[in-house]
C-alpha cells in the first residue's frame, strides 16, 4: 500500500459535497423567497417540471432497487428474510411520516389565505366575501 493510497483525496473548495451544494441551495431560496416573495409565483413553472421529473424518476427507481436487490440476494430463503425487514421498514417510516405529517398540518393549520402574498392570487371562492 503506497502513501497515498492511505491518505483521503480532499475535494476542492469550489466543489463542495451534494449536501453542501443542496443547504446553499436551501439558504439562496430562503433568501430569495423573503426578498422578492412575488418572483417565486412568475417561476411556478419550473416548480412543476421539477415535480413531474421526480414522479416520474420515483417508479422505476423503485422497481429497480427492488429487482437488483432480489437478483443481488441469491438464495430464496435470504430474499424472504430480507422482503420482510424491508416491509417492515417500509411500514415503521411511512407510519412515522404520517404522523409526522399530520402533526405539522394541525400545527400549522394551513389555509389558502395563510399567506398575505398569495391573497392576491387565490381564487373568488376562497375568498371571505
Amino acid at each position: 500500500m503506497n502513501e497515498t493510497d492511505s491518505q483521503t483525496v480532499r475535494r476542492p473548495w469550489y466543489r463542495p459535497s451534494l449536501t453542501v451544494q443542496i443547504m446553499i441551495g436551501l439558504v439562496v431560496g430562503v433568501v430569495i423567497g423573503s426578498l422578492q416573495p412575488d418572483w417565486g409565483n412568475k417561476v411556478y413553472f419550473l416548480r412543476d417540471i421539477f415535480i413531474n421529473l421526480i414522479k416520474s424518476i420515483i417508479a422505476p427507481l423503485v422497481f429497480s432497487t427492488i429487482v437488483v436487490g432480489i437478483a443481488g440476494a441469491g438464495a430464496l430463503r435470504k430474499v424472504g428474510r430480507m422482503g420482510v425487514k424491508a416491509l417492515i421498514y417500509f411500514e415503521i417510516v411511512t407510519t412515522a411520516a404520517l404522523i409526522i405529517g399530520l402533526a405539522v398540518v394541525n400545527f400549522m393549520k394551513p389555509t389558502p389565505t395563510s399567506s398575505r402574498r398569495s391573497a392576491k392570487v387565490i381564487p373568488r371562492r376562497w375568498s371571505k366575501r
